[in-house]
């Protein structure tokens, strides 16, 4: 069947492709917003301010660092998912609002759907931590212990269903152990428990708890990466212990609105390259025990897939639901 254009819907549909390549073309012309869902101060916040400043220093318009927190990320993210997807209203995601969230909630938004990846800003391990009088000096034998001990060992964590819970949760179905889990209200909080002897274990980010280690506090067991942190070079992966499935990684991306054009990401991916390199952006991220990870959107759709294959079963097995 043929269509027939009227004159004046012919040349409109003609000029259509034309305006939006202009437009893709001159962006970007003004401002962008890059909501944080956290509160300042947290490890999200801390990475995406002085990504943004080298941002602004690759695309030559200001790049603000806006936090929009709520619901564990999800009320930030759920905004940047409803916004423009003009290219100048971007979210700096992490594993709560990404991957938790989106397996434990009905109601938040997924990020392969709702939102266009960009690029992976850096990665993290977890470190799992336990106290130092604990008769535990290997993941081995801390796996051993947890089996002699009726209802198995306490673990603490930054609260249910945070990325250290599901750790916890991870390394029990893998070793076919059962913890008591000790859910606080951040990592912070649950440290002076850990050298008190309250509880024996947890595991958190490298910066939370590389005091501690280094002042003979705590123990660590494994770093839940396939290679030693730089950080703490004397603590052995889970992959190398022979638990290669404990990977557990804490992250932060960029992301836009579903529909932003694929030359705006790609453009904005090359740029958040080009920062990684700058040295306030690295100091920040070391600062946090985090490696700066250059990738395309393709490459951080692929990553956030591998992260959902791994999460959702767990969140599923433990019957996780979050509001």
């Amino acid at each position: 069947m043929t269509v027939t254009l009227p004159r004046r819907g012919l040349l409109a549909a003609l000029l259509l492709p034309a305006t939006a390549r202009a437009q893709t073309d001159a962006w970007p012309s003004r401002a962008i917003t890059m909501v944080v869902p956290f509160a300042p101060g947290g490890p999200v916040d801390n990475v995406a301010r002085p990504l943004a400043e080298g941002l602004r220093r690759q695309l030559g318009q200001p790049v603000v660092a806006e936090n929009r927190a709520g619901a564990g990320g999800v009320v930030g993210t759920r905004l940047v998912a409803a916004a423009r997807p003009d290219g100048y209203t971007l979210l700096v995601g992490s594993p709560g609002p990404l991957v938790i969230a989106p397996a434990a909630s009905a109601d938040a938004p997924d990020p392969l759907k709702a939102l266009a990846p960009i690029a992976l800003i850096a990665i993290s391990p977890q470190i799992l931590v336990v106290n130092a009088e604990l008769p535990a000096t290997t993941l081995a034998e801390f796996i051993a212990l947890a089996r002699t001990r009726p209802g198995g060992l306490n673990m603490g964590s930054a609260g249910i269903g945070t990325t250290p819970h599901l750790a916890m949760e991870l390394l029990g179905q893998i070793a076919s152990v059962r913890f008591e889990h000790i859910p606080y209200r951040g990592t912070g909080a649950a440290l002076p428990d850990l050298v008190g002897g309250k509880i024996d274990g947890l595991f958190g980010d490298i910066s939370a708890v590389l005091p501690l280690l280094r002042g003979g506090r705590v123990r660590a067991l494994a770093i839940t990466g396939d290679r030693r942190s730089p950080l703490a070079p004397e603590v052995p992966s889970a992959a190398e212990l022979g638990f290669p499935a404990l990977r557990v990684r804490n992250f932060q991306a960029l992301l836009a609105p579903a529909g932003t054009p694929a030359p705006i990401l790609d453009r904005v991916a090359a740029a958040v390259t080009a920062a990684q390199g700058d040295e306030a952006v690295r100091v920040a991220l070391s600062r946090q025990g985090a490696e700066a990870v250059p990738s395309s959107p393709a490459q951080l759709t692929a990553f956030l897939q591998e992260e959902r294959a791994t999460w959702d079963p767990i969140v599923k097995s433990i019957g996780l639901t979050l509001q």
